[in-house]
């Protein structure tokens, strides 16, 4: 290559979106807080300047591989490369945001032709490691070790984590290692018919991009407000009063007495004067206004009016729907939750945010406040303005895949942990995870890198809000510890158990640690609620407070157990909840993202709750603990003074044990339907030497009524019948012998009814519990007897699980 031949440089302030002045240099630039790139390929010059076009292109020095990252989203729309993918050891990898890499590979030889170059990145993008859309290798960009993302708020400071400029690669090698295909195996592209004008039209019509060039459905607003440039050309602006307010000379001077050139001001644009407002101060423009000074600068309304112009037209629904749905994202409110529409609405009294499912009604309101809405009038024979048709707005509420809004998992109204488990500190919306964050960032003492002992000191301040709560045994205190945990976490996790704070009498302190507890999911007060009395109750009441993304659910002062509803496993087991809304023929599919809390008297998880349910329990030693006084009689309103302490000191734990390379306990048993939630609120705290949270959760299985009773039911059968084969006839006849003995009174407390036994119940119970294990006894299918289903009671030794459940609830 020549030595006028190099690569080129981009560097520019701001985000890249819509914003950065994309010229190039020729040096890279020295600014560390901009937007900095450079060109994969070099070029040469034409006519002495560089530019980086396919023209100019000289040779591609390397490849880069966008997009990597270290935990792949099933739930973000945009491709991603998972790490494990990348099957080849890089010359170079810098994170560009949180958990997400440019991976380059430096050639060992230069690629000099173009179709070569195009040639393998179509063999990565056949392999999947690149995005289909990024083509055109001879002109790409790729961000600099040195300088900010600029598409976060905060930007994101791009980071170096590997350099080795010694490993080059031929193109051969890296088809080898990174499995490519070669574009000679690509099959050949049929040959098209040459197209007419008819399919030229309709292939345009099809076009989706609202922005694109000859689009004749949207317009975006004007960057520049035309009537500012037309005062500045006369220079007519004097100073600037406000924001969106001008001191101005006023066109009609001459006319004022004197010629006094004063009072006269031009307002720009706002919800109430949609075009612009003008006033004059002087009697003789006393009955001018805007409409006046739009015609002396020689524009008309629509000129002045700084919106998006939407035109409907016949045909275009599509294209409509979708400028109509980006001029909405464009604000940050608006998202998509469970397939509807939905703006997040901050409350004036408490400051918090929550999601508010938008309307036909509430969506013609924020569209007129947002964009300018034309259609053509047969009469006057050109486009005036309109209100947006109504089959737009049914529109925008069911498109569900073409849609522009970003899709909200949850709201945190805290920092979260980013992938790489440091923590993240920027508020609004985060694309990478799908949460928004409601927070104010000076509030959080955020440590960088914590350590052992940075999580440790974190876990003793946690631990000074608790230490005047009656908790019955240590494990009680490290489930309230995880409970924290969990709260500022929760919009991260994709399942996260139920908490259950239980004590024996009133005043025990179940609703102050409850509230507690809340103060780490929200700096709001949230209401209690009643726990639902049946499934159907239960389903609609979640599935209505799901889609408002709420940080916590608290049912307190429980009467009955908590019961194994359908929709209530389904919010704690699965992260999805699907369901027909409430006073609507729509159906949603929203994120459980939230904390579920509740609090009761002797009341607990029964059934399949029990492996749902975390439970704390509380047994103060006072005779009246409703007297009982506290040294801290304000704890909970020091809680919320100190919240953002109190959370940072939570995200601390987390992040340093994830800092630590996750250290796991193996002598606990393990919760496989809470995995995460056990890494991430769990395990950091046997890490510190705390008691097994989950303690009590693996004691609730062992001690469950249910699971006790079928234990009783086998052990009586197996005491009766050992192992030979067992039929519900053989259990009848055995149990009308007997009046009384272990069978007969297990059969009766369940099967019995007016002193017979209920042959058919007994059966389908049977064939309900088969596999079932429980107490050494496991109850299997055995040949049929005679024509007829029966089982045997088989007897086994416990498992190490079951070992390492029993030496674990030994020790609190």
């Amino acid at each position: 290559m020549g030595a006028d031949v190099q690569p080129l440089y981009v560097g520019f302030a701001g985000s890249p979106a819509g914003n950065g002045n994309w010229g190039v240099i020729k040096t890279p630039p020295e600014s560390a807080g901009t937007n900095n790139y450079f060109t994969i390929s070099a070029f040469k010059p034409a006519d002495g300047r560089y530019s980086r076009k396919k023209a100019n292109f000289a040779a591609q020095c390397a490849v880069v591989l966008d997009d990597v990252t270290e935990r792949v989203d099933p739930e973000k729309q945009k491709a991603q490369i998972p790490f494990d993918r990348i099957t080849l050891a890089p010359s170079w990898a810098l994170e560009t945001s949180s958990g997400n890499f440019q991976i380059g590979f430096i050639l060992s030889e230069p690629i000099t032709a173009v179709a070569d170059a195009d040639a393998l990145t179509e063999s990565i993008i056949a392999a999947g490691l690149s995005d289909p859309g990024a083509t055109g290798p001879a002109t790409r960009l790729m961000r600099l070790p040195v300088g900010l993302n600029g598409k976060y708020t905060p930007p994101f400071t791009c980071a170096l984590r590997i350099w080795e400029p010694a490993r080059k690669y031929s193109v051969e090698e890296l088809r080898q290692g990174l499995d490519l295909r070669s574009r000679s195996t690509l099959p050949e592209a049929p040959q098209e018919a040459p197209k007419t004008a008819i399919t030229a039209r309709r292939e345009a019509s099809r076009h989706s991009d609202p922005q694109a060039p000859g689009n004749a459905v949207y317009a975006p607003a004007k960057a520049v407000n035309p009537v500012l440039e037309a005062l500045q050309e006369r220079g007519l602006i004097r100073r600037q009063i406000d924001k969106g307010k001008y001191e101005i000379s006023c066109p009609w001077k001459s006319e004022h007495t004197d010629e006094i050139d004063s009072g006269a001001a031009y307002w720009e644009p706002d919800d109430n004067h949609p075009i612009g407002s003008f006033k004059c101060m002087h009697g003789h423009c006393a009955e001018r206004h805007i409409d006046d000074l739009l015609k002396f600068l020689g524009l008309d309304a629509e000129d002045a009016c700084l919106k998006a112009r939407i035109t409907t037209r016949p045909g275009e629904v599509n294209r409509i729907v979708l400028a109509a749905e980006e001029e909405l994202a464009k604000t940050g409110k608006y998202f998509r939750r469970g397939g509807q529409v939905a703006s997040i609405v901050r409350s004036k009294e408490k400051g918090g945010v929550r999601l508010l499912l938008a309307t036909q009604q509430s969506l013609l309101i924020e569209l007129c406040r947002l964009t300018r809405w034309l259609h053509y009038d047969g009469r006057s024979k050109c486009e005036v303005p309109c209100d947006p048709p109504t089959k737009y707005l049914l529109a925008i509420l069911d498109d569900h895949e073409q849609t522009a809004l970003p899709e909200l998992i949850g709201i945190s109204r805290q920092p979260v942990i980013s992938s790489n488990g440091s923590i993240c500190g920027a508020p609004g919306f985060n694309p990478d995870n799908g949460i928004y964050g409601d927070f104010d960032p000076a509030q959080f003492e955020i440590i960088e890198n914590p350590t052992k002992e940075d999580a440790e000191r974190a876990c003793q301040m946690l631990e000074s809000f608790l230490e005047e709560f009656p908790f019955e045994a240590k494990c009680d205190k490290s489930a309230a510890l995880s409970a924290m945990l969990t709260a500022v976490v929760r919009p991260q996790l994709r399942i996260a158990p139920m908490y259950h704070v239980m004590a024996h009498v009133p005043g025990s302190g179940k609703s102050y640690l409850s509230s507690l507890i809340a103060v780490f999911a929200t700096p709001d007060d949230p209401p209690a609620s009643p726990f639902p009395k049946d499934d159907e109750e239960c389903r609609k009441f979640l599935l209505s407070r799901f889609l408002e993304a709420p940080p916590l659910l608290n049912f307190d002062n429980l009467t009955e157990d908590i019961r194994a509803f359908k929709s209530l496993c389904i919010a704690l087991t699965e992260p999805y909840m699907n369901g027909r809304i409430l006073g609507s023929s729509k159906t949603a599919n929203v994120s459980t993202r939230t904390l579920l809390l509740s609090s009761g008297n002797n009341v607990g998880p029964v059934q399949d709750m029990t492996r749902r349910v975390v439970t704390i329990n509380l047994n103060p030693q006072d005779e009246i603990p409703a007297n009982h006084v506290f040294n801290r009689p304000n704890l909970l309103d020091e809680a919320r003074d100190n919240r953002g302490k109190l959370v940072s000191c939570a995200l601390t734990i987390i992040a340093a044990w994830r800092l630590a390379r996750c250290p796991k306990c193996e002598t606990v048993p393990s919760v496989n339907s809470f995995s995460q939630w056990s890494d991430w609120c769990r395990q950091p705290l046997l890490w510190l030497g705390r008691n097994d949270p989950a303690q009590r959760m693996f004691e609730s299985m062992r001690e469950d009524p249910e699971r006790m009773y079928i234990g009783r039911v086998f052990a009586a059968l197996r005491d009766e019948f050992h192992n030979s084969p067992i039929t519900v006839r053989m259990i009848a006849n055995h149990a009308e012998q007997q009046h009384s003995g272990d069978l007969r009174e297990a059969l009766e407390e369940e099967f019995y009814q007016y002193g017979n036994l209920n042959r058919k119940r007994l059966g389908w119970w049977l064939k309900q519990k088969e596999g079932t294990q429980v107490d050494g006894y496991k109850l299997v299918k055995a040949s049929p007897f005679r024509k007829q289903l029966a089982y045997e009671i088989e007897v086994y030794e416990p498992t190490a699980a079951k070992e390492a459940d029993k030496s674990n609830g030994n020790s609190n």
